[in-house]
């Protein structure tokens, strides 16, 4: 009897929690897209809209007349369009990505493939890397970028965006190499190619899960990113959708709520497309690519 009422109230507290999580998800989610779809003077209405619209998610590409109107003299302070933003966030996180990918896996494959002194606290200093508060090195960022005249550019904001995902990348994708057996590498060094070439030629293409999920999580990381583009960027030309999104906001208060709303089912739609289409890759290259020692 007692191990029967363990397990009801095992079951009890399963479906509980369940709930209450579905909930904590699903509340704010059905908020956000409701508000989204919502004339003004249904917005802050908790109930479907009763006049959906798509003006303020269109607003994000062509931004109309009323838009410019509603949204009380913020556009004012952001005179670019939310399309300029929404392309240089793209710009930036892929190119950000691109970049720590690469790199991350020449990184990977020496620290999984090659053995020498220091290499233990190479690994460790990457993983302090990953793991330092990025914040404290602002002000040194600043200086040198300015010294560099990468100050206010995207491809300078492309760049300070490695401190993100160079370190991921280097990690996920050491532990995914050591994963790979070496038999096929010796193979192709004895057909008389270069260790490089047998990276590019054999390694990369049985490792594509994982370098396809260090480039998803390198983007995501990019993509939402707000402290770096804050300190590096001042012109409102070269904005990403992080800060374009703090124009909604103005004394504490949401100006245009269907207009914030709009932004961010944008900006989590599109990592979760990403995620979406890549699914089977990402679940195969983190089963695979576990942090090794």
């Amino acid at each position: 009897m007692g191990r029967r009422r363990r397990r009801i109230l095992d079951n009890i507290t399963i479906v509980v929690g369940s709930a209450l999580l579905l909930l904590w998800i699903f509340i704010p989610s059905y908020w956000v897209f409701k508000t989204s779809i919502a004339p003004p003077e249904e917005a802050w209405d908790p109930w479907p809209p009763r006049n959906p619209t798509l003006d303020n998610i269109l607003s994000l590409f062509i931004p109309s007349l009323e838009s410019y109107l509603r949204s009380m003299g913020i556009r004012a302070a952001l005179p670019e369009p939310l399309i300029v933003p929404i392309t240089n966030s793209f710009l930036v996180a892929i190119a950000s990505s691109v970049i720590g990918t690469a790199i991350g896996a020449l990184a990977g494959y020496n620290l999984a493939r090659f053995n020498y002194r220091g290499r233990r606290a190479v690994l460790w200093l990457v993983l302090f890397a990953y793991v330092f508060p990025i914040f404290i090195l602002m002000v040194p960022i600043l200086m040198i970028f300015r010294y560099l005249g990468l100050y206010n550019t995207l491809h300078g904001l492309a760049l300070v965006h490695l401190a993100y995902t160079l370190p991921f990348s280097t990690l996920m994708l050491r532990s995914y190499f050591m994963g790979v057996p070496k038999d096929i590498e010796e193979s192709a060094l004895i057909d008389g190619c270069t260790r490089l070439e047998a990276l590019i030629r054999v390694v990369l293409p049985v490792s594509a899960p994982g370098i396809v999920t260090a480039f998803v999580f390198s983007f995501t990381l990019s993509w939402n990113d707000l402290l770096f583009a804050l300190v590096l960027l001042s012109s409102s030309r070269l904005y990403t959708l992080p800060i374009a999104t703090t124009f909604f906001l103005w004394g504490g208060e949401i100006v245009d709520p269907g207009g914030l709303s709009a932004v961010a089912v944008f900006a989590g739609i599109v990592p979760a497309v990403l995620y979406m289409f890549v699914q089977k890759y990402i679940v195969l290259g983190l089963v695979k690519g576990a942090v090794k020692a």
